[in-house]
């Protein structure tokens, strides 16, 4: 599993964003070039539970198996947040927090 602390911004609805605000534990998917990795976003500290459209946001995201991508997903990168084929976010990696394999 790898854990990012990243910047993200969910795009509004009128750019083809969701509906609706996201929520810290919501699972889109995380574009790494072509590929599509699920993943789970949550807020960095406790006092945003919702994340409003539009809005910029300091948020942990776990990455099953994004360990594979651990020369791509470095500081800086910057990354496609995906329900679908729609792009709903945009994001930027801060840091890598923790790089580890899942136990078997």
């Amino acid at each position: 599993m790898l854990e990012i602390l990243a910047e993200i911004n969910l795009l509004e609805e009128i750019d083809g964003g969701m509906k609706r605000d996201g929520y810290s534990g919501m699972m889109p998917s995380f574009r790494v070039k072509d590929e599509l990795i699920m993943c789970e976003i949550l807020a960095a500290d406790d006092h945003h539970q919702v994340f409003h459209r539009g809005k910029t946001y300091l948020v942990t995201i776990h990455l099953p198996y994004g360990e594979i991508f651990s020369d791509i997903i470095v500081p800086n990168y910057t990354f496609e947040l995906n329900y679908g084929s729609r792009t709903v976010g945009k994001g930027t990696v801060i840091n890598i927090t923790q790089s580890k394999e899942k136990p078997k």
